[in-house]
């Protein structure tokens, strides 16, 4: 059987969860800003709006990606995938660049840990890159490793903006600040599941994801104000 005709069956775990982590990135903006940006109540920076821009039309680009292939479209899929590696470029240093600007902001405003939220970044950065990178290398070699890895990617810009969703929700220290991140995960475990029924085994990537993330967003809350990253966080900046 060709790659073809198998694509569609093989993808349609992937375009259904694509849909879901777009719908739900969606739902998480229009208070923080789609309505304050349509009525006017307020005023968001041009690196605001570019960091937005490169971010929403990464994960709708993810969704158009998965149903090309669940299509079996596989060329225009391929073909597509310079886009995702030139808005993958772009996220990156606007993200750090947001993760820096924003950090400068709250230390001026005199709150007393400022870099709180920075290591949330940098963290997701770090796991997005380092998926994207490695997705994109297994491309053309291992395609079920390639699919595993974009997924890890898209899971890494779906936390942050839930987020937005999750703060609203009256949770207590560190619930509320491991949540956003540990609802994605659990979608790991719902490709655990889907890896189990259709390979008949969990696949590497899945579970190697598992293992690393999940436990690094339970303590990323007692690192974020531990003594250590307050120390460290505004020297990896470069505040001091």
């Amino acid at each position: 059987m060709t790659e073809n005709r198998m694509a569609p069956k093989r993808g349609s775990f992937f375009s259904r969860t694509a849909i879901l982590i777009t719908v739900l990135v969606l739902l998480s903006f229009p208070i923080t800003y789609f309505i304050p940006l349509a009525t006017g109540s307020k005023s968001f920076t041009l690196l605001r709006h570019l960091h937005g821009l490169a971010f929403f039309s990464w994960i709708g680009l993810y969704l158009f990606q998965t149903l090309l292939v669940r299509k079996g479209n596989l060329r225009l899929h391929r073909e597509l995938g310079i886009a995702g590696v030139a808005l993958a470029g772009a996220i990156l240093p606007l993200g750090l660049w947001q993760t820096v600007t924003s950090a400068g902001e709250r230390q001026a405003k005199g709150l007393a840990q400022p870099f709180e939220f920075s290591i949330y970044n940098l963290v997701d950065m770090l796991v997005f890159s380092v998926a994207f990178g490695w997705g994109i290398f297994e491309a053309t070699r291992r395609i079920e490793w390639h699919r595993r890895l974009m997924f890890v990617a898209a899971l890494n810009l779906f936390g942050p903006a839930f987020s937005r969703i999750v703060f609203l929700v009256p949770l207590p220290y560190p619930w509320l600040d491991m949540a956003p991140n540990l609802v994605a995960d659990t979608l790991l475990i719902a490709l655990a599941l889907y890896d189990r029924k259709r390979l008949g085994s969990i696949h590497p990537v899945t579970l190697w994801a598992a293992l690393v993330l999940i436990p690094l967003h339970a303590v990323e809350p007692l690192i974020a104000r531990s003594q250590f990253w307050t120390t460290i966080a505004p020297v990896l900046f470069g505040f001091s």
